[in-house]
């Protein structure tokens, strides 16, 4: 950074007339570093010498609001370019159906693609793609296929990115069957499935309990010599632990510490999650402890499945002691947390440590169900309480 400082300084000592193509790799390097003062101090100092912004310039400006979440500027920068009559081209509205889609704001980004469009400027596969994954991540299939159709009409190419977002697609709204024809689609023109479209598919096809076709694909995947990730191993271990097959779950695990990919958070949380509904609670506390030793945190998914195991097995006060130790690391309790320490002191008839935790729970802004209800009067029926539920 410094030398590019430097040697801008330079320039114009060195005869050298300053113009924006001088300016803008250090302007990108600063939003790269997200360095608004930065950013800022190069805007000011073009101004100052009356070097007039490029395409390229609010292109590295788009690109890097874009990625602070700060979709009003970009907005704002799109209004500039446009009073000061500087043509937009493919890089620049790319960037800006991207930052609208990142912004969840698909409408606007649509409107960018049709004014690219519009101006005679052909989208390609980066443009098509940020729009598909817009529409996706809001459910909405069938304008993403559309799309789809279109980048073939068009004569863009379609490559392992805009497939893969397709698939995510699919995947995040059940729809399976597309999803495996996708990757169907992908074979046959010779596109590479990388290690995300395995997991993808694979995690897509768990959701709706298809464990022995995911189970297939990891394998599949595995003999095409793409090499699993942690993801990939979670997933199969998730399926083998689903299927209550804990010694290969266990296995597996180990198998993924021996090759050297170290198992998440949610790794552990997937097997403390498989002892504990395998009925084996000790070991799920075994492995809660490996990861204390190990420096990973447990999350809210790990203290509410051992919780829910205590509880279950009629350990209500180590249950408690997991609850105040859960707060008092500054994870916020859940539904199923405290779902599950309500009715277990319920059922120990503890009504009143049962109604203060429903209380806390309702102050926290968590909405039980009907079950829970019915349990707190079940329990209360007795004392003649059930005016303290209503």
């Amino acid at each position: 950074m410094d030398d590019a400082r430097r040697l801008l300084d330079e320039m114009p000592s060195r005869g050298v007339r300053l113009n924006a193509c001088c300016y803008n790799p250090l302007l990108d390097t600063y939003t790269r570093q997200k360095n608004d003062g930065g950013v800022a101090e190069v805007l000011k100092e073009m101004e100052n010498a009356g070097v007039e912004p490029t395409v390229g310039t609010y292109t590295i400006l788009v690109s890097g609001l874009s990625k602070a979440g700060d979709i009003r500027n970009v907005e704002s920068v799109f209004d500039e370019m446009k009073r000061k009559n500087v043509a937009g081209d493919l890089y620049f509205y790319s960037a800006v159906i991207n930052a609208y889609c990142r912004a969840g704001n698909v409408r606007r980004a649509s409107e960018v693609f049709d004014e690219c469009v519009a101006n005679d400027i052909e989208p390609n596969e980066r443009t098509y793609g940020a729009l598909i994954n817009g529409f996706c991540k809001i459910g909405q299939i069938e304008a993403a296929e559309m799309l789809l159709t279109d980048m073939q009409l068009r004569g863009v190419g379609h490559n392992q990115i805009v497939f893969n977002t397709m698939i995510d697609g699919y995947c995040r709204h059940g729809m399976m069957d597309k999803a495996l024809q996708i990757r169907g689609v992908m074979e046959k023109m010779g596109i590479e499935l990388d290690v995300y479209t395995y997991n993808t598919l694979a995690c897509g096809l768990c959701r709706v309990n298809r464990m022995e076709e995911a189970k297939k694909l990891l394998h599949v995947m595995a003999e095409k010599g793409v090499a699993p990730n942690y993801v990939s191993c979670t997933t199969l271990i998730s399926i083998h632990s689903k299927e209550g097959d804990m010694v290969e779950a266990r296995r597996l695990f180990r198998d993924m510490e021996g090759k050297g990919s170290r198992p998440s958070a949610v790794t552990y949380n997937v097997m403390i999650d498989g002892y504990i509904k395998n009925g084996s609670i000790r070991e799920a506390e075994r492995f809660k402890k490996e990861m204390d030793k190990k420096g990973l945190v447990p999350d809210i998914y790990t203290y509410a499945a051992l919780v829910h195991g205590h509880c279950v097995n009629g350990k209500v006060d180590v249950a408690m002691r997991l609850f105040e130790e859960m707060k008092s690391r500054g994870t916020k309790p859940n539904v199923v947390a405290y779902t599950a320490l309500i009715s277990g002191l319920a059922k120990e008839g503890r009504s009143e440590e049962a109604i203060q935790l429903y209380d806390d729970m309702l102050g926290a802004g968590l909405t039980p169900d009907d079950a829970l209800y019915s349990v707190l009067v079940g329990s209360l029926h007795t004392d003649n309480r059930k005016d303290v539920l209503t």
